[in-house]
């Protein structure tokens, strides 16, 4: 082998074929390296069709040199030493050489397609270039040749017939093999590599940062990655567009309400003025002239009073439906015990045809905007003192109740039918006859927005004839209940 080595024709040769790969591929390669100089300007297209036709000049090189290279070596060994070829040394050196080939031929080829993946990003790729079938079978290819060394070393153990020479040959050839192996699956990890990043990071990560899912390869894999890439640029072009959009409809909804609320304030004050000189006039005909009204008059002046007190308090409702949603929220810590017994006390002047029992559960605190609170629990005890008046024994209980971990207002009254239950906090929703309960319909409406302003629920539960019960939480939902109840009795005036 030593004296092939040195002849004069087999290092020639290897000279030879080493500079003509090199000026062949260094000219094939040309527009890639422009490609890899220059992405922006590089056509991709033609790049794109020199890399597709790569593996056919690739490997016929190599059958061209697997051709040649075994002539080379037999002619040297015959010119150069005593050796004279038979049918079998061809057969053997050709099988060799093909041998050494794929081995030294696998590994050089998947590096340069690893290259080529680097690349694919560059490159208008709408099918895979070379498969992952292919790859396996490339690589599948080492594995007889791995059997083969095997079955050689167990020969020269049971013959004896070992040398230095053949024990490098099996020991190159070996390493070759497990070498290219190592290639493959670094290839594969490679293509696996934007894939890997997509199940580690999160979605909203890799829409900012979509560069991370650049193709690593122009298999399967590549393309699938390329694909997801392709998604999340579009992810993240249409939510830079919804975000726009929702900009510029924040902006004209903001200016919407403020062109709103200011006719919402002209309207309320055109409103306000004729109510009030209707009630003033009504109050002053009924006490100037006592003795010149007769019942009837009276009653109509006394209904058109309350009408119109009603309209009022109607607009005054409305008004503060639309402002809930725009208020700054102020949170402290409230005292719903004090505040509930503020708002009693506020309505034992408004008309109740009976004695009410109210139960106010001590020391319940809470934290939230105290105007808001303060207007939500006006409108839930001011609901149920309204409706309990029906009964027999009208009673109303305000605590805490630990189990649910909500704030009720309790009542014994009509109560409703829990089938209305998705329609009792709509504005101007009515379960009752009109005529049976007085109310602007919008007071439940404001008690939900307050609640859902302040990030809490509600809730009722409630059965025909036997009353009603309100629940509430609010941003933080506490009770240092002292566990007794203040008892308190609403008198009718007249009474």
């Amino acid at each position: 082998m030593l004296d092939i080595l040195f002849s004069p024709l087999e290092p020639v040769f290897i000279i030879a074929s080493l500079v003509l790969a090199l000026i062949y591929f260094s000219r094939y390669c040309r527009k890639i390296c422009q490609l890899l100089d220059s992405p922006t300007t590089a056509d991709g297209e033609q790049v794109l069709a020199h890399i597709k036709r790569f593996p056919v000049h690739f490997w016929g090189v190599f059958l061209v040199y697997l051709l040649i290279a075994p002539v080379t070596v037999i002619y040297s060994a015959e010119i150069f030493s005593n050796f004279v070829a038979r049918p079998v040394d061809w057969f053997r050196i050709n099988l060799v050489a093909l041998i050494v080939s794929i081995i030294v031929g696998l590994p050089i080829f998947f590096l340069i397609q690893d290259l080529f993946g680097k690349i694919s990003q560059y490159l208008p790729i709408n099918k895979p270039h070379v498969t992952l079938k292919t790859k396996v079978f490339l690589i599948g290819a080492l594995v007889p040749l791995l059997i083969d060394t095997m079955i050689v070393q167990y020969y020269w153990t049971r013959t004896g017939y070992f040398t230095q020479e053949t024990f490098v040959v099996w020991l190159f050839l070996e390493v070759l093999a497990i070498l290219g192996s190592l290639i493959f699956v670094h290839s594969v990890s490679q293509s696996l590599q934007p894939l890997e990043r997509a199940i580690q990071e999160p979605l909203a990560h890799l829409e900012q940062n979509y560069s991370l899912m650049t193709p690593q390869s122009t298999d399967e894999l590549g393309l699938l990655t390329l694909r997801y890439q392709e998604m999340l640029q579009n992810l993240r072009k249409q939510h830079t567009q919804l975000e726009a959009l929702v900009q510029e409809r924040t902006k004209e909804l903001a200016a919407a309400n403020k062109e709103l609320e200011a006719f919402s304030y002209s309207v309320s004050h055109d409103l306000r003025a004729p109510l009030r000189s209707i009630s003033g006039f009504s109050q002053a005909l009924l006490e100037d002239y006592p003795d010149k009204l007769d019942d009837i008059g009276k009653n109509y002046l006394n209904r058109l009073k309350a009408a119109s007190n009603h309209m009022a308090q109607l607009i005054e409702d409305m008004m503060l439906l639309s402002k809930v949603n725009q208020a700054e929220l102020d949170i402290t810590e409230l005292n719903l015990s004090a505040m509930a017994q503020r708002t009693v006390e506020n309505v034992i002047e408004t008309t109740v045809e009976k004695h009410i029992e109210i139960q106010i559960e001590n020391n319940i605190s809470a934290y939230g905007d105290e105007r808001l609170v303060q207007i939500l629990l006006d409108n839930l005890i001011n609901n149920a003192l309204k409706y309990s008046s029906k009964a027999d024994h009208p009673t109303v209980e305000i605590g805490f109740d630990k189990a649910k971990l909500a704030y009720y207002v309790k009542d014994n009254g009509v109560g409703f039918d829990m089938q209305y239950m998705d329609k009792i906090f709509i504005p101007f929703q009515r379960l009752h006859r009109a005529t049976d309960f007085e109310g602007t319909g919008i007071g439940l409406a404001t008690a939900s927005r307050i609640v859902t302003r302040h990030g809490g629920k509600i809730w009722a539960n409630s059965e025909e004839g036997k009353g009603a019960t309100f629940y509430f939480t609010l941003s933080k939902s506490n009770s240092n209940s002292s566990g007794h109840n203040s008892h308190l009795k609403l008198v009718h005036p007249a009474s």
